[in-house]
Protein backbone atom coordinates (compact mmCIF):
# COMPACT_ATOMS: atom_id res chain seq x y z
CA UNK A 1 0.00 0.00 0.00
CA UNK A 2 1.05 3.71 -0.15
CA UNK A 3 3.35 5.81 2.22
CA UNK A 4 1.99 8.31 4.51
CA UNK A 5 4.64 11.33 3.55
CA UNK A 6 3.67 13.15 6.20
CA UNK A 7 4.16 11.12 9.07
CA UNK A 8 1.23 11.84 11.32
CA UNK A 9 2.43 8.61 14.21
CA UNK A 10 5.23 10.33 16.08
CA UNK A 11 3.40 13.90 16.45
CA UNK A 12 1.99 15.36 20.16
CA UNK A 13 -1.52 14.97 21.17
CA UNK A 14 -3.62 18.38 19.94
CA UNK A 15 -4.13 19.30 23.10
CA UNK A 16 -0.32 19.55 24.06
CA UNK A 17 0.59 21.51 20.47
CA UNK A 18 -2.11 24.07 21.75
CA UNK A 19 -0.45 24.46 25.20
CA UNK A 20 2.57 24.74 23.64
CA UNK A 21 1.47 27.19 21.25
CA UNK A 22 0.09 29.14 24.33
CA UNK A 23 -3.77 28.74 22.68
CA UNK A 24 -5.08 27.25 25.86
CA UNK A 25 -4.38 27.23 29.10
CA UNK A 26 -4.86 23.82 31.25
CA UNK A 27 -8.41 25.17 32.89
CA UNK A 28 -9.52 25.16 29.48
CA UNK A 29 -8.17 22.09 28.04
CA UNK A 30 -9.98 20.21 30.83
CA UNK A 31 -13.21 21.57 29.90
CA UNK A 32 -13.11 21.11 26.61
CA UNK A 33 -12.15 17.61 27.11
CA UNK A 34 -15.07 16.81 29.81
CA UNK A 35 -17.27 18.75 27.29
CA UNK A 36 -15.95 15.88 24.19
CA UNK A 37 -16.34 13.06 26.60
CA UNK A 38 -20.39 13.81 27.34
CA UNK A 39 -20.73 14.99 23.98
CA UNK A 40 -18.64 12.23 22.00
CA UNK A 41 -16.50 15.11 20.50
CA UNK A 42 -12.69 15.16 19.36
CA UNK A 43 -10.82 17.79 21.09
CA UNK A 44 -10.92 20.16 18.09
CA UNK A 45 -14.48 20.09 17.85
CA UNK A 46 -15.25 20.47 21.76
CA UNK A 47 -13.10 23.54 21.79
CA UNK A 48 -14.81 25.09 18.86
CA UNK A 49 -18.29 24.01 20.02
CA UNK A 50 -17.88 25.67 23.37
CA UNK A 51 -16.06 28.57 21.56
CA UNK A 52 -12.57 28.37 22.90
CA UNK A 53 -10.46 28.69 19.92
CA UNK A 54 -11.77 28.89 16.38
CA UNK A 55 -11.22 26.07 13.60
CA UNK A 56 -8.57 28.82 11.74
CA UNK A 57 -6.90 28.95 15.40
CA UNK A 58 -6.47 24.81 15.66
CA UNK A 59 -5.28 24.29 11.91
CA UNK A 60 -2.85 27.21 12.02
CA UNK A 61 -1.36 25.98 15.14
CA UNK A 62 -1.55 22.29 13.66
CA UNK A 63 0.31 23.58 10.89
CA UNK A 64 3.23 25.58 12.18
CA UNK A 65 3.85 22.32 14.75
CA UNK A 66 3.83 20.00 12.59
CA UNK A 67 4.75 21.02 9.79
CA UNK A 68 1.62 20.70 7.45
CA UNK A 69 0.31 23.12 5.04
CA UNK A 70 -3.11 24.51 5.45
CA UNK A 71 -4.94 25.14 2.25
CA UNK A 72 -8.58 26.93 1.80
CA UNK A 73 -10.72 24.23 -0.05
CA UNK A 74 -13.26 27.05 -1.56
CA UNK A 75 -10.60 28.51 -3.98
CA UNK A 76 -9.34 25.18 -5.11
CA UNK A 77 -9.92 23.36 -8.39
CA UNK A 78 -10.59 19.79 -6.72
CA UNK A 79 -10.76 16.59 -9.06
CA UNK A 80 -13.97 15.02 -8.47
CA UNK A 81 -11.48 11.68 -10.17
CA UNK A 82 -8.79 11.90 -7.56
CA UNK A 83 -11.57 12.70 -4.99
CA UNK A 84 -13.06 9.21 -5.72
CA UNK A 85 -9.88 7.17 -4.74
CA UNK A 86 -10.89 7.23 -1.15
CA UNK A 87 -14.70 5.50 -0.56
CA UNK A 88 -17.60 8.01 0.43
CA UNK A 89 -18.07 6.59 3.77
CA UNK A 90 -14.02 6.57 4.58
CA UNK A 91 -14.22 10.27 3.71
CA UNK A 92 -17.35 10.93 5.32
CA UNK A 93 -16.14 9.15 8.38
CA UNK A 94 -12.85 10.73 8.40
CA UNK A 95 -13.14 14.24 7.25
CA UNK A 96 -11.22 13.94 4.47
CA UNK A 97 -10.90 14.34 0.52
CA UNK A 98 -9.02 13.74 -2.33
CA UNK A 99 -7.97 17.16 -3.92
CA UNK A 100 -5.62 16.08 -6.65
CA UNK A 101 -3.31 13.03 -8.41
CA UNK A 102 0.00 14.15 -9.59
CA UNK A 103 3.46 12.19 -9.81
CA UNK A 104 1.81 9.52 -8.43
CA UNK A 105 1.05 11.02 -5.21
CA UNK A 106 -2.25 11.65 -3.95
CA UNK A 107 -3.10 15.11 -2.07
CA UNK A 108 -5.98 14.64 0.90
CA UNK A 109 -7.00 17.74 2.64
CA UNK A 110 -7.60 16.42 6.86
CA UNK A 111 -9.31 18.49 9.06
CA UNK A 112 -8.09 16.21 11.97
CA UNK A 113 -4.90 15.15 10.98
CA UNK A 114 -3.57 13.35 14.30
CA UNK A 115 -6.62 10.56 14.49
CA UNK A 116 -4.35 7.65 13.64
CA UNK A 117 -7.49 5.63 12.57
CA UNK A 118 -7.36 8.22 9.68
CA UNK A 119 -4.00 7.77 8.83
CA UNK A 120 -4.64 3.86 9.32
CA UNK A 121 -7.38 3.60 7.34
CA UNK A 122 -5.66 5.33 4.08
CA UNK A 123 -2.55 3.27 4.46
CA UNK A 124 -5.14 0.55 4.02
CA UNK A 125 -6.94 1.19 1.20
CA UNK A 126 -5.11 3.81 -0.76
CA UNK A 127 -2.32 2.34 -3.16
CA UNK A 128 -0.65 5.67 -3.74
CA UNK A 129 1.92 7.82 -2.08
CA UNK A 130 0.02 10.38 0.07
CA UNK A 131 0.67 13.71 0.85
CA UNK A 132 -1.59 15.32 3.64
CA UNK A 133 -2.80 18.90 4.02
CA UNK A 134 -4.87 20.83 6.61
CA UNK A 135 -8.31 22.42 5.75
CA UNK A 136 -11.82 23.28 7.29
CA UNK A 137 -13.89 20.41 8.25
CA UNK A 138 -17.03 22.58 6.35
CA UNK A 139 -14.77 23.51 3.49
CA UNK A 140 -13.94 19.12 3.53
CA UNK A 141 -17.83 18.29 3.54
CA UNK A 142 -18.82 20.49 0.65
CA UNK A 143 -15.82 19.02 -1.11
CA UNK A 144 -17.00 15.44 -0.16
CA UNK A 145 -20.71 16.40 -1.16
CA UNK A 146 -19.61 17.19 -4.73
CA UNK A 147 -17.19 14.79 -5.58
CA UNK A 148 -20.26 12.59 -4.69
CA UNK A 149 -22.66 14.05 -6.93
CA UNK A 150 -20.42 15.40 -9.53
CA UNK A 151 -19.51 12.33 -10.95
CA UNK A 152 -22.64 12.70 -13.05
CA UNK A 153 -21.91 16.13 -14.27
CA UNK A 154 -18.68 15.45 -14.75
CA UNK A 155 -19.51 12.12 -17.26
CA UNK A 156 -22.32 14.19 -18.94
CA UNK A 157 -20.31 17.35 -19.32
CA UNK A 158 -17.81 15.18 -20.90
CA UNK A 159 -20.30 14.58 -23.65
CA UNK A 160 -20.08 18.71 -24.33
CA UNK A 161 -16.59 19.01 -24.63
CA UNK A 162 -16.28 20.40 -20.88
CA UNK A 163 -13.38 18.59 -19.39
CA UNK A 164 -12.24 18.62 -15.45
CA UNK A 165 -9.42 20.23 -14.76
CA UNK A 166 -5.83 17.95 -15.28
CA UNK A 167 -5.17 16.32 -12.39
CA UNK A 168 -1.39 16.84 -11.96
CA UNK A 169 -2.39 20.65 -12.09
CA UNK A 170 -3.15 21.13 -8.47
CA UNK A 171 -3.75 25.11 -8.59
CA UNK A 172 -5.40 27.14 -5.97
CA UNK A 173 -8.23 30.00 -8.21
CA UNK A 174 -7.29 33.58 -7.67
CA UNK A 175 -9.09 35.18 -4.55
CA UNK A 176 -13.23 34.87 -4.95
CA UNK A 177 -12.80 32.48 -8.22
CA UNK A 178 -14.67 29.35 -8.49
CA UNK A 179 -15.25 26.94 -11.24
CA UNK A 180 -17.57 26.97 -13.63
CA UNK A 181 -21.11 27.96 -12.81
CA UNK A 182 -19.51 27.82 -8.79
CA UNK A 183 -18.84 24.38 -9.29
CA UNK A 184 -14.83 23.74 -8.18
CA UNK A 185 -13.17 21.11 -10.62
CA UNK A 186 -14.66 22.68 -13.98
CA UNK A 187 -12.67 24.96 -16.02
CA UNK A 188 -13.69 29.21 -15.43
CA UNK A 189 -15.17 29.88 -18.71
CA UNK A 190 -17.98 31.46 -20.27
CA UNK A 191 -18.15 28.47 -22.77
CA UNK A 192 -17.68 26.12 -19.88
CA UNK A 193 -20.98 27.54 -18.13
CA UNK A 194 -23.07 27.33 -20.97
CA UNK A 195 -22.35 23.94 -21.35
CA UNK A 196 -22.35 23.29 -17.44
CA UNK A 197 -26.00 25.03 -17.86
CA UNK A 198 -27.09 23.31 -20.55
CA UNK A 199 -26.25 19.73 -18.85
CA UNK A 200 -27.83 20.98 -15.31
CA UNK A 201 -31.81 21.37 -17.51
CA UNK A 202 -30.52 17.96 -19.54
CA UNK A 203 -31.80 14.50 -19.08
CA UNK A 204 -28.17 13.49 -18.97
CA UNK A 205 -27.54 14.75 -15.12
CA UNK A 206 -28.81 12.30 -13.04
CA UNK A 207 -30.77 14.07 -10.85
CA UNK A 208 -33.18 10.73 -10.93
CA UNK A 209 -30.29 9.10 -9.08
CA UNK A 210 -29.52 11.52 -6.35
CA UNK A 211 -33.24 12.25 -5.38
CA UNK A 212 -33.89 8.58 -4.86
CA UNK A 213 -30.37 8.26 -2.98
CA UNK A 214 -31.32 10.92 -0.43
CA UNK A 215 -34.64 8.95 0.18
CA UNK A 216 -33.44 5.81 0.05
CA UNK A 217 -30.44 7.32 2.53
CA UNK A 218 -32.96 8.21 5.22
CA UNK A 219 -35.05 5.35 4.98
CA UNK A 220 -31.78 2.71 5.57
CA UNK A 221 -30.79 5.58 8.34
CA UNK A 222 -34.78 5.16 10.42
CA UNK A 223 -35.96 8.50 9.14
CA UNK A 224 -39.01 10.21 9.34
CA UNK A 225 -39.11 13.27 7.60
CA UNK A 226 -36.21 14.74 5.10
CA UNK A 227 -35.59 18.12 4.96
CA UNK A 228 -34.10 19.54 1.36
CA UNK A 229 -33.91 23.24 1.90
CA UNK A 230 -31.71 25.90 0.13
CA UNK A 231 -29.05 28.19 1.84
CA UNK A 232 -27.70 31.13 0.28
CA UNK A 233 -24.78 29.30 -1.16
CA UNK A 234 -25.59 25.50 -1.25
CA UNK A 235 -28.41 22.99 -0.51
CA UNK A 236 -28.55 21.03 2.80
CA UNK A 237 -30.38 17.66 3.34
CA UNK A 238 -31.52 17.21 6.75
CA UNK A 239 -32.99 13.64 8.46
CA UNK A 240 -34.99 13.12 11.75
CA UNK A 241 -34.03 10.64 13.09
CA UNK A 242 -35.54 9.74 16.60
CA UNK A 243 -37.17 13.25 16.67
CA UNK A 244 -33.66 15.29 16.02
CA UNK A 245 -32.78 16.88 12.87
CA UNK A 246 -28.99 15.93 11.52
CA UNK A 247 -27.61 17.06 8.84
CA UNK A 248 -27.22 14.39 6.33
CA UNK A 249 -25.01 16.03 2.82
CA UNK A 250 -24.40 19.23 1.25
CA UNK A 251 -25.30 19.62 -2.18
CA UNK A 252 -23.86 22.42 -4.59
CA UNK A 253 -26.48 25.02 -5.15
CA UNK A 254 -27.00 24.27 -8.65
CA UNK A 255 -28.24 21.49 -8.26
CA UNK A 256 -31.49 23.00 -6.24
CA UNK A 257 -33.68 23.52 -9.24
CA UNK A 258 -33.12 20.29 -11.05
CA UNK A 259 -33.98 18.71 -8.13
CA UNK A 260 -37.07 20.01 -6.66
CA UNK A 261 -38.09 19.97 -10.48
CA UNK A 262 -37.63 15.92 -10.04
CA UNK A 263 -39.42 15.99 -6.72
CA UNK A 264 -42.51 18.00 -8.30
CA UNK A 265 -42.41 15.70 -11.22
CA UNK A 266 -42.68 12.25 -8.86
CA UNK A 267 -45.27 13.81 -6.26
CA UNK A 268 -47.69 15.07 -9.83
CA UNK A 269 -47.11 18.64 -8.73
CA UNK A 270 -46.93 21.94 -11.23
CA UNK A 271 -43.50 22.12 -12.34
CA UNK A 272 -44.35 25.58 -12.76
CA UNK A 273 -45.37 26.72 -9.96
CA UNK A 274 -42.86 28.24 -7.52
CA UNK A 275 -44.54 31.01 -5.48
CA UNK A 276 -47.32 29.15 -3.46
CA UNK A 277 -46.43 26.08 -1.12
CA UNK A 278 -48.04 22.91 -3.17
CA UNK A 279 -48.78 19.20 -1.18
CA UNK A 280 -48.96 16.23 -2.22
CA UNK A 281 -47.73 12.17 -2.17
CA UNK A 282 -46.11 9.31 -3.85
CA UNK A 283 -45.26 6.43 -3.47
CA UNK A 284 -41.71 4.59 -4.21
CA UNK A 285 -39.60 1.46 -3.67
CA UNK A 286 -36.30 1.73 -0.66
CA UNK A 287 -34.96 -1.43 -1.00
CA UNK A 288 -36.58 -3.51 1.16
CA UNK A 289 -38.95 -1.11 2.11
CA UNK A 290 -42.74 0.37 0.61
CA UNK A 291 -42.33 4.18 1.32
CA UNK A 292 -45.61 6.00 1.20
CA UNK A 293 -44.23 9.43 1.01
CA UNK A 294 -45.93 13.04 1.51
CA UNK A 295 -44.39 15.77 0.29
CA UNK A 296 -44.81 19.84 1.13
CA UNK A 297 -42.61 22.30 -1.24
CA UNK A 298 -43.21 25.80 0.13
CA UNK A 299 -41.33 28.94 -1.25
CA UNK A 300 -38.11 30.50 1.19
CA UNK A 301 -36.17 33.23 -0.10
CA UNK A 302 -32.76 30.98 -1.15
CA UNK A 303 -36.00 29.03 -3.59
CA UNK A 304 -37.74 26.07 -2.94
CA UNK A 305 -37.74 23.80 0.33
CA UNK A 306 -39.17 20.23 -0.03
CA UNK A 307 -40.04 18.30 2.98
CA UNK A 308 -40.61 14.20 2.75
CA UNK A 309 -42.69 12.26 5.62
CA UNK A 310 -41.64 8.75 5.01
CA UNK A 311 -44.24 6.06 6.23
CA UNK A 312 -43.47 2.47 6.35
CA UNK A 313 -46.50 0.72 3.51
CA UNK A 314 -45.37 -2.26 5.19
CA UNK A 315 -45.35 -1.39 9.02
CA UNK A 316 -47.24 -3.27 11.58
CA UNK A 317 -49.12 -1.38 13.49
CA UNK A 318 -49.07 -2.60 17.27
CA UNK A 319 -51.88 -2.84 19.17
CA UNK A 320 -52.15 -1.95 23.07
CA UNK A 321 -51.56 -5.32 24.44
CA UNK A 322 -48.40 -5.96 22.01
CA UNK A 323 -46.54 -2.56 22.73
CA UNK A 324 -43.90 -2.29 25.42
CA UNK A 325 -45.13 -0.14 27.78
CA UNK A 326 -45.22 -0.77 31.52
CA UNK A 327 -47.67 -3.78 32.21
CA UNK A 328 -50.05 -1.12 34.79
CA UNK A 329 -50.15 0.97 32.02
CA UNK A 330 -51.19 -1.65 29.75
CA UNK A 331 -54.11 -3.07 31.71
CA UNK A 332 -55.22 0.18 32.63
CA UNK A 333 -55.48 1.11 28.81
CA UNK A 334 -57.25 -2.38 28.16
CA UNK A 335 -59.65 -2.16 30.22
CA UNK A 336 -60.84 1.63 29.43
CA UNK A 337 -60.93 0.60 25.54
CA UNK A 338 -63.10 -2.24 25.82
CA UNK A 339 -65.78 0.06 27.56
CA UNK A 340 -68.96 0.35 25.32
CA UNK A 341 -69.15 3.84 25.13
CA UNK A 342 -67.33 7.09 26.99
CA UNK A 343 -64.41 9.34 25.14
CA UNK A 344 -61.22 8.24 25.79
CA UNK A 345 -58.24 11.19 25.45
CA UNK A 346 -54.70 11.07 23.99
CA UNK A 347 -53.05 14.26 24.85
CA UNK A 348 -49.10 15.89 24.52
CA UNK A 349 -47.77 18.56 22.34
CA UNK A 350 -47.04 17.93 18.70
CA UNK A 351 -44.52 14.89 17.76
CA UNK A 352 -45.55 13.06 21.26
CA UNK A 353 -46.92 9.80 19.32
CA UNK A 354 -50.99 10.57 19.50
CA UNK A 355 -51.87 8.98 16.76
CA UNK A 356 -49.77 5.93 17.11
CA UNK A 357 -51.44 5.72 20.51
CA UNK A 358 -54.88 5.84 18.64
CA UNK A 359 -53.88 3.41 15.92
CA UNK A 360 -52.72 0.90 18.30
CA UNK A 361 -56.26 1.15 20.38
CA UNK A 362 -57.66 0.72 17.13
CA UNK A 363 -55.90 -2.34 16.13
CA UNK A 364 -56.46 -3.40 19.81
CA UNK A 365 -60.64 -2.90 19.23
CA UNK A 366 -60.51 -4.47 14.96
CA UNK A 367 -63.08 -6.92 14.63
CA UNK A 368 -65.43 -7.92 11.85
CA UNK A 369 -68.04 -7.20 14.15
CA UNK A 370 -67.23 -4.01 15.24
CA UNK A 371 -68.21 -1.26 12.28
CA UNK A 372 -65.06 1.22 13.37
CA UNK A 373 -64.81 4.94 11.89
CA UNK A 374 -62.11 6.83 11.82
CA UNK A 375 -62.18 10.41 10.58
CA UNK A 376 -58.02 12.24 10.00
CA UNK A 377 -56.48 14.66 8.29
CA UNK A 378 -54.19 12.50 6.99
CA UNK A 379 -55.00 9.01 7.07
CA UNK A 380 -51.41 7.83 8.37
CA UNK A 381 -52.10 3.87 7.83
CA UNK A 382 -54.38 2.01 6.04
CA UNK A 383 -56.02 -0.85 8.16
CA UNK A 384 -58.20 -3.69 6.84
CA UNK A 385 -61.44 -3.63 8.26
CA UNK A 386 -61.78 -0.01 9.62
CA UNK A 387 -63.65 2.99 7.63
CA UNK A 388 -60.98 5.48 7.27
CA UNK A 389 -62.54 9.03 5.87
CA UNK A 390 -59.64 11.85 5.48
CA UNK A 391 -61.34 15.45 6.61
CA UNK A 392 -60.04 18.19 4.66
CA UNK A 393 -61.61 21.33 4.28
CA UNK A 394 -60.64 22.60 1.64
CA UNK A 395 -62.31 20.03 -0.12
CA UNK A 396 -65.50 21.24 1.63
CA UNK A 397 -65.70 18.34 4.58
CA UNK A 398 -63.86 19.47 7.83
CA UNK A 399 -63.89 17.08 10.76
CA UNK A 400 -67.57 18.45 11.91
CA UNK A 401 -69.19 17.30 8.74
CA UNK A 402 -67.57 14.30 8.64
CA UNK A 403 -68.11 13.59 12.15
CA UNK A 404 -71.77 14.18 12.15
CA UNK A 405 -72.11 11.99 8.63
CA UNK A 406 -70.49 9.24 10.41
CA UNK A 407 -72.89 9.18 13.12
CA UNK A 408 -75.47 8.24 10.26
CA UNK A 409 -72.70 4.97 9.80
CA UNK A 410 -74.16 2.80 12.24
CA UNK A 411 -70.58 3.50 14.01
CA UNK A 412 -70.04 1.16 17.64
CA UNK A 413 -66.91 2.91 17.85
CA UNK A 414 -65.45 6.68 16.29
CA UNK A 415 -61.66 7.40 15.98
CA UNK A 416 -61.75 11.51 15.51
CA UNK A 417 -57.96 12.43 14.44
CA UNK A 418 -58.18 15.78 16.78
CA UNK A 419 -60.40 17.62 18.31
CA UNK A 420 -59.36 21.26 17.22
CA UNK A 421 -62.94 22.99 18.01
CA UNK A 422 -66.16 23.45 20.05
CA UNK A 423 -68.26 22.17 17.00
CA UNK A 424 -66.14 18.58 16.70
CA UNK A 425 -65.50 18.62 20.77
CA UNK A 426 -69.51 18.84 21.21
CA UNK A 427 -70.11 16.12 18.43
CA UNK A 428 -67.26 13.99 19.90
CA UNK A 429 -68.63 14.32 23.78
CA UNK A 430 -72.17 13.67 22.61
CA UNK A 431 -71.53 11.34 20.68
CA UNK A 432 -69.94 8.79 23.30
CA UNK A 433 -73.15 9.86 25.64
CA UNK A 434 -75.06 7.56 23.07
CA UNK A 435 -73.67 4.56 23.18
CA UNK A 436 -70.31 4.79 20.71
CA UNK A 437 -66.70 4.25 22.29
CA UNK A 438 -65.02 7.32 20.74
CA UNK A 439 -60.94 7.79 21.05
CA UNK A 440 -59.68 11.15 20.16
CA UNK A 441 -56.68 13.45 20.85
CA UNK A 442 -56.17 16.71 21.85
CA UNK A 443 -53.49 18.96 22.12
CA UNK A 444 -52.80 20.09 25.31
CA UNK A 445 -49.38 19.71 27.76
CA UNK A 446 -50.72 16.74 30.18
CA UNK A 447 -53.68 15.10 31.07
CA UNK A 448 -55.20 17.35 33.74
CA UNK A 449 -54.80 20.32 31.60
CA UNK A 450 -57.14 18.54 28.78
CA UNK A 451 -60.31 19.21 31.00
CA UNK A 452 -59.70 23.23 30.97
CA UNK A 453 -58.92 23.19 27.42
CA UNK A 454 -62.54 21.76 26.91
CA UNK A 455 -64.16 24.07 29.18
CA UNK A 456 -62.02 26.88 27.55
CA UNK A 457 -64.15 25.34 24.21
CA UNK A 458 -67.04 26.30 25.81
CA UNK A 459 -68.00 22.11 26.90
CA UNK A 460 -70.19 22.14 30.18
CA UNK A 461 -68.78 20.70 33.15
CA UNK A 462 -71.11 18.08 33.58
CA UNK A 463 -70.64 16.82 29.93
CA UNK A 464 -66.99 16.49 30.57
CA UNK A 465 -67.19 14.90 34.18
CA UNK A 466 -70.01 11.97 32.42
CA UNK A 467 -68.63 11.72 29.09
CA UNK A 468 -64.48 11.04 29.37
CA UNK A 469 -63.37 7.79 30.75
CA UNK A 470 -60.32 8.38 30.77
CA UNK A 471 -56.93 10.56 29.65
CA UNK A 472 -53.73 9.59 28.43
CA UNK A 473 -50.87 12.71 28.71
CA UNK A 474 -47.63 11.50 26.77
CA UNK A 475 -44.37 12.30 25.28
CA UNK A 476 -41.68 10.60 22.97
CA UNK A 477 -38.25 10.38 24.44
CA UNK A 478 -34.94 8.37 23.04
CA UNK A 479 -33.70 4.93 23.82
CA UNK A 480 -30.65 4.73 25.01
CA UNK A 481 -28.32 2.22 22.76
CA UNK A 482 -27.87 -0.73 24.37
CA UNK A 483 -24.62 -1.59 22.99
CA UNK A 484 -23.10 1.19 24.22
CA UNK A 485 -24.57 3.01 27.61
CA UNK A 486 -22.84 3.66 30.03
CA UNK A 487 -23.64 3.55 34.01
CA UNK A 488 -23.08 6.15 36.34
CA UNK A 489 -24.45 6.57 40.13
CA UNK A 490 -26.47 9.76 40.63
CA UNK A 491 -25.41 12.04 43.46
CA UNK A 492 -27.58 11.85 46.75
CA UNK A 493 -28.67 15.52 46.26
CA UNK A 494 -29.68 14.97 43.11
CA UNK A 495 -32.31 11.87 43.95
CA UNK A 496 -33.30 14.11 46.57
CA UNK A 497 -33.94 16.79 44.16
CA UNK A 498 -35.93 14.18 42.18
CA UNK A 499 -38.45 13.15 44.98
CA UNK A 500 -36.32 9.74 44.78
CA UNK A 501 -35.67 7.65 48.17
CA UNK A 502 -32.30 8.11 49.43
CA UNK A 503 -30.69 4.79 50.78
CA UNK A 504 -31.10 3.31 47.50
CA UNK A 505 -28.39 2.47 44.92
CA UNK A 506 -29.72 3.68 42.41
CA UNK A 507 -27.74 3.26 38.79
CA UNK A 508 -28.37 6.09 36.10
CA UNK A 509 -27.30 5.34 32.44
CA UNK A 510 -26.14 7.79 29.98
CA UNK A 511 -25.21 7.76 26.20
CA UNK A 512 -22.29 7.55 24.68
CA UNK A 513 -22.24 6.45 20.64
CA UNK A 514 -20.90 3.91 18.72
CA UNK A 515 -21.17 2.65 15.04
CA UNK A 516 -24.59 0.82 15.78
CA UNK A 517 -26.10 4.21 16.75
CA UNK A 518 -24.34 6.59 14.60
CA UNK A 519 -22.35 7.43 17.15
CA UNK A 520 -25.27 9.75 19.12
CA UNK A 521 -25.51 6.91 21.80
CA UNK A 522 -29.42 6.50 21.50
CA UNK A 523 -31.43 4.32 18.80
CA UNK A 524 -35.25 4.39 18.11
CA UNK A 525 -37.65 6.45 20.87
CA UNK A 526 -40.25 5.13 23.61
CA UNK A 527 -43.13 6.21 24.75
CA UNK A 528 -44.09 7.57 28.65
CA UNK A 529 -47.54 8.34 29.67
CA UNK A 530 -49.49 9.39 32.41
CA UNK A 531 -52.87 7.71 32.55
CA UNK A 532 -55.77 9.61 34.28
CA UNK A 533 -59.20 7.58 34.97
CA UNK A 534 -61.74 10.43 36.44
CA UNK A 535 -62.67 8.99 40.09
CA UNK A 536 -65.40 10.50 42.13
CA UNK A 537 -63.06 13.34 43.67
CA UNK A 538 -61.88 14.27 39.86
CA UNK A 539 -65.42 14.84 38.79
CA UNK A 540 -66.74 16.12 41.66
CA UNK A 541 -63.88 18.96 41.07
CA UNK A 542 -64.48 18.99 37.40
CA UNK A 543 -68.29 20.34 37.96
CA UNK A 544 -66.51 22.86 40.27
CA UNK A 545 -64.39 24.37 37.85
CA UNK A 546 -61.73 23.29 40.15
CA UNK A 547 -58.57 24.38 37.75
CA UNK A 548 -56.00 21.87 36.27
CA UNK A 549 -53.43 21.95 39.11
CA UNK A 550 -56.58 20.75 41.69
CA UNK A 551 -57.63 17.95 39.59
CA UNK A 552 -54.10 16.54 39.47
CA UNK A 553 -53.74 16.78 43.28
CA UNK A 554 -56.67 15.16 43.85
CA UNK A 555 -55.62 12.90 41.37
CA UNK A 556 -52.37 11.60 42.71
CA UNK A 557 -54.10 11.34 45.90
CA UNK A 558 -55.89 8.70 44.36
CA UNK A 559 -52.99 7.01 42.88
CA UNK A 560 -52.13 8.62 39.86
CA UNK A 561 -48.82 8.41 38.60
CA UNK A 562 -47.89 11.66 36.88
CA UNK A 563 -45.63 11.89 33.18
CA UNK A 564 -42.19 12.95 35.23
CA UNK A 565 -42.87 10.00 37.87
CA UNK A 566 -43.51 7.54 35.19
CA UNK A 567 -40.02 8.81 33.21
CA UNK A 568 -37.72 8.45 36.20
CA UNK A 569 -39.32 4.66 35.84
CA UNK A 570 -37.54 4.26 32.68
CA UNK A 571 -34.07 6.05 33.53
CA UNK A 572 -34.03 3.55 36.53
CA UNK A 573 -34.21 0.84 34.27
CA UNK A 574 -32.24 2.17 31.86
CA UNK A 575 -33.71 2.42 29.11
CA UNK A 576 -33.59 6.83 29.02
CA UNK A 577 -31.31 9.05 30.33
CA UNK A 578 -32.09 11.52 32.49
CA UNK A 579 -32.28 14.62 30.99
CA UNK A 580 -34.11 12.68 28.04
CA UNK A 581 -37.01 12.87 31.22
CA UNK A 582 -36.57 16.12 32.18
CA UNK A 583 -36.39 17.42 28.83
CA UNK A 584 -39.92 16.08 27.99
CA UNK A 585 -41.48 17.17 31.24
CA UNK A 586 -39.54 20.56 31.76
CA UNK A 587 -43.26 22.31 31.06
CA UNK A 588 -45.79 20.42 33.16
Amino acid sequence: MGIIINNLSKTKKLGEILLDAGLLNPTQLETALTEGKKRNLRLGSALTALGILSEDNILDALSSQIGLKKIDLSKLIIDPTAGRLISEGLSRQFKMVGISLADGILTVALSDPLNVFAADALKRHIDYNIDIVLAKEHDISKAIDFVWTAKDISKAASHQNVVPTDNKNFTGLAAGQTGAAGFPGFPHSPSASAAVKEVLQSEDVNIIKLVNDIIFSASKNRASDIHIEPLSDEMIVRERIDGELIEARRIPLQFLNPVIARIKIMANMDIAEKRNPQDSRFDINAGEKNLDVRVSVVPTINGEKAVFRLLDKASKVNKVSELPIDKNDKEKILKIIYRKYGLFLITGPTGSGKTTAAYSMIAELNSINKNIITVEDPVEYKIRYINQIEANKKGGMGFPDALRAVLRQDPDIILVGEIRDEESARIAIQASLTGHFVISTLHTQDSSSSISRLADMGIEPFLISSSIVGIIGQRLVKRLCDRCKQAYVPEPALLKELGLPAGVNFKFYEEKGCDLCMGTGFRGRINIQEILTLSRNVQKLIIEKADAAQIRNAAIKDGFIPLRMAGLKKVIEGVTTLEEVLQATQDI
